[in-house]
C-alpha cells in the first residue's frame, strides 16, 4: 500500500496537453528568426515556440535548453526519441500524442551539428520544429506562415518535400530535463482584443 501511495505521489501528469495549451497562447506572434518575446517587439520562431512552452511545465527558462537540435535530442532535454528520424510519407500520426516535438529533418548539412541520423542511406540534420496539437495538427513559429500558427501536419510536410524528408519525435513522459537549469522571468502572453 505504501508503496502505491509513493507511486501516486511521484507520478507526474502528462504534460502533453500543457504544452500545446501554452503554445496556442501565442497563435499569430509574428515569427522572428532567434524569437523569444524579449520585448514588445519581439516574435518566436520554431525553438522559441517550444521554449515558450516548455518553460510553464518548471522553474528552467530557455535559456536552459540548447539551441543545437542534435545536443538536445541526444541529452533528452526534450523528452525521450519515440521515433527515430522517419520519411514523412512512413510517419504513423496514430504514434503521436498531443505535446510530442516533432524534428523536422532534411538532407542539406548544417556544417554547425553532426547529423541526427540516418534516412534513405543519407545522413539527416534537424532543419525545423514544432509542437504536434493532436488530430493531425502541429503548433509552430513557423517562416513560412510568418507567424505562429497552427497547420495541418501531413499537408506542411508534402508542400516542404524539398525540406524536410523526415521527421524525429521525442516525447516529455514528465518534466523537461536540460543539463543545467537558468531561471528567469516568463515572457507574457501576448495580450488579446476582447470581442
Amino acid at each position: 500500500m505504501l508503496a502505491l501511495t509513493l507511486g501516486l505521489l511521484l507520478a507526474v501528469p502528462d504534460p502533453g496537453p500543457r504544452l500545446v495549451r501554452s503554445a496556442r497562447e501565442v497563435l499569430g506572434v509574428p515569427y522572428r528568426l532567434g524569437g523569444r518575446m524579449r520585448g514588445p517587439d519581439d516574435g518566436l520562431d520554431c525553438q522559441g515556440l517550444v521554449f515558450y512552452s516548455v518553460e510553464r511545465l518548471g522553474p528552467c527558462a530557455w535559456r536552459s535548453f540548447s539551441v543545437f537540435p542534435t545536443e538536445s535530442i541526444l541529452g533528452g532535454e526534450l523528452g525521450r526519441a519515440i521515433l527515430q528520424p522517419t520519411l514523412t510519407a512512413e510517419l504513423d500520426l496514430q504514434v503521436l500524442r498531443p505535446g510530442d516535438v516533432l524534428w523536422m529533418v532534411g538532407y542539406s548539412e548544417n556544417p554547425k551539428e553532426p547529423a541526427i541520423g540516418v534516412l534513405g542511406g543519407r545522413p539527416v540534420w534537424v532543419w525545423h520544429l514544432a509542437l504536434y496539437a493532436g488530430e493531425g495538427r502541429m503548433i509552430a513559429g513557423d517562416h513560412h506562415a510568418g507567424e505562429v500558427a497552427e497547420l495541418e501536419l501531413r499537408p506542411y510536410l508534402a508542400d516542404h518535400a524539398d525540406e524536410y524528408a523526415g521527421v524525429l519525435v521525442t516525447r516529455l513522459d514528465g518534466p523537461p530535463a536540460p543539463r543545467r537549469c537558468r531561471r528567469g522571468r516568463l515572457p507574457r502572453p501576448p495580450e488579446r482584443p476582447v470581442d
